[in-house]
């Protein structure tokens, strides 16, 4: 057994797992059940991708080796474990710094001593484990909280893993591409990666086909078979090619999740193409960067982590924001970029350029499906708004001073509400005002509304407006109430925060009201198993056994549970119960202690 090689490939795991399941998912998720506003989330988001390029530099600078990974390690791992209990600024702006410092050192010095740890192809094995183990469903399924604690796992086995050699092994080092060529290449991959996963991750339908629950452990040994061979045919020369396959893989995995009946084919093309390109970008700069030393290579790796990392994820994350389908020219000018890089970095290699644009042809030509990739899909859905005669039964004006501020959110200024072509403030209300629902309920949750109002909204006279959504102008019509209001969701939380109820539960009643209010998402007996839980984008919270991440034990539990019944989670699938009565919230709040064993 060579028990360095191991090692090392442990310690690509446990960096690359931390990454993923905590920086990119649960310290998110973290941040909005401690009420963080749209602008706090960016802000905490940016200032760890700044001082993780600050830090990689600082790491290329100061020259690796087994200490700064170790370090680097702990304090990862220190971040994790407090992030919970930091989930408010300015505590979350911290973890989010040193989470960014911890990765930008790891990550370089990491690129920077493999070459001292192992061949190439075990690159490849750690970039496998890493991204497996965060698939495993007991993994991917856990509380934001648990993620967490998974992540500080990560790290401390990490940490004792790393192998203290330091002497660079007598393996080739070739320079593939210029240095500006590789930067272009793997930015251009991220950038594609990183907006095809948030809208996949943002949408139910391509989720659900994708890696839904059920499709877990077929990602993980996706991703370990895939990478496992990337590292092989590294080592055997492909560097030159693996990163145009990897697009090609990339292109036909986003084109065939926007059409329902190819969805199950991205389902395994898209974690193999991560795998292979993830693979290379690990093993760039110790290997096919030309660096011949640690240094050089730590500077390698500084520079390429900081553009095509932190910066090309940044950027494929935030032109996504608004997407509800992977645009074909997102696929398209990543493959510009590839072909460029290809041919402009050797003009002699032209038949690789030949063959990577004719997989450009063929990927683009790929079926685009019934709906469209959206564009100006609020401006779409606005009109949705209006030609289904949806200002007949609800109001979007919060009169000012009245109880409409409690129950519906902030109010607008006249001028603002007259800024609208046309104006629509409604002609009656036999429903709720939707001024601000974008920043009470989420995309998932109005969708099914519009579905299945019955059930969400028991005695509703709103009609079932399913039809909508097989043309795509349903999507349109949520896009438009969601962002309508999104940037309100720091005042309902403020708002929310400030609510007394008044009187008490009264006789009573909590199981009833449950049962028409509830159980449709959360289940009859409240484990979070309805008939709507697995159309939801993250499943209902299990209100009987955990974790009970929102409203955690302690005092004050009673007004806090009550503030999610009266308000919702922002952020999250659960909404408001605005028209319940103080006492009925009470009740309420009564049944689901009981259910948790608290009364």
């Amino acid at each position: 057994m060579k028990v360095v090689e191991v090692r090392a490939a442990v310690v690509v795991a446990a960096v690359y797992g931390y990454f993923l399941i905590f920086a990119q998912f649960s310290f998110v998720e973290i941040l909005r059940a401690g009420g963080a506003s749209l602008m706090q989330e960016k802000a905490a988001l940016g200032a760890m991708a700044v001082a993780g390029m600050a830090s990689g530099f600082f790491a290329a600078w100061r020259g690796a080796g087994p200490v700064m990974v170790r370090a680097a390690l702990g304090l990862a791992g220190l971040s994790a474990a407090l992030a919970p209990f930091c989930k408010a600024m300015p505590g979350a702006l911290a973890v989010a710094v040193a989470t960014g410092c911890a990765l930008g050192v790891a990550t370089v010095s990491l690129a920077a001593m493999l070459p001292a740890w192992c061949g190439v192809a075990w690159v490849g094995v750690g970039t496998g484990l890493g991204y497996a183990c965060c698939n495993l469903p007991f993994v991917f399924m856990q509380s934001p909280t648990g993620q967490a604690w998974v992540g500080a796992g990560f790290a401390t086995a990490g940490l004792l893993a790393v192998p203290s050699v330091t002497e660079r092994r007598a393996d080739e080092v070739v320079k593939i591409f210029p240095m500006w060529g590789a930067l272009a290449l793997f930015t251009a991959l991220v950038w594609l990666d990183s907006a095809a996963f948030f809208i996949i991750q943002h949408s139910r339908d391509l989720k659900s086909g994708t890696w839904g629950e059920g499709l877990l452990w077929r990602n993980a040994a996706v991703h370990l078979s895939v990478a496992i061979a990337a590292g092989l045919w590294l080592a055997r020369g492909g560097a030159r090619m693996l990163p145009a396959l990897a697009w090609a893989i990339l292109a036909a995995a986003a084109l065939a999740v926007n059409v329902e009946s190819t969805r199950d084919l991205a389902g395994w093309l898209y974690p193999a193409g991560v795998s292979l390109y993830s693979a290379a970008l690990v093993a760039w700069p110790g290997w096919f960067s030309g660096a011949s030393d640690s240094r050089r290579a730590g500077w390698w790796a500084a520079w390429l982590f900081a553009i095509a990392g932190w910066f090309g994820s940044a950027n494929g994350i935030g032109m996504a924001q608004t997407l509800e389908r992977v645009p074909a020219g997102f696929v398209a000018a990543a493959g510009a970029v590839v072909i460029a890089v290809m041919v402009l970095s050797d003009l002699k290699r032209w038949r690789s350029a030949v063959a990577v644009g004719a997989v450009v042809l063929v990927a683009t030509a790929f079926p685009k499906g019934s709906k469209q990739p959206v564009g100006d899909a609020a401006g779409r859905g606005r009109q949705v708004y209006l030609s289904e005669g949806c200002i007949h039964c609800h109001s979007q004006y919060v009169r000012p001073g009245s109880a409409d501020e409690e129950i519906w959110g902030p109010a607008r200024t006249v001028e603002e509400v007259l800024k609208g072509e046309p104006v629509l403030i409604g002609n009656r209300r036999q429903g709720p005002d939707l001024s601000n629902v974008g920043a009470r309920r989420s995309a998932a949750w109005l969708k099914l509304h519009f579905i299945h109002p019955q059930v969400l909204a028991p005695g509703t006279p709103m009609p079932s407006y399913a039809h909508l959504f097989e043309s795509g102008k349903g999507d349109d019509l949520v896009r438009y109430l969601k962002e309508s209001s999104e940037s309100n969701i720091g005042k309902v939380l403020e708002q929310a925060s400030k609510w007394q109820p008044a009187g008490s539960a009264g006789d009573g009643g909590g199981k009833e009201l449950f049962s028409l209010h509830c159980a449709g998402c959360h289940g009859a007996g409240g484990i979070g198993d309805g008939p709507l839980s697995s159309d939801l984008v993250r499943k209902p919270a299990n209100l009987k056994d955990g974790p009970f991440v929102r409203t955690p034990a302690g005092d004050g539990l009673d007004l806090r549970i009550g503030r999610a019944i009266k308000f919702g989670l922002p952020g999250t699938d659960m909404p408001g119960h605005e028209v319940l009565e103080d006492r009925q919230v009470l009740a309420l709040t009564d049944y689901v202690l009981k259910l948790r064993g608290n009364r």
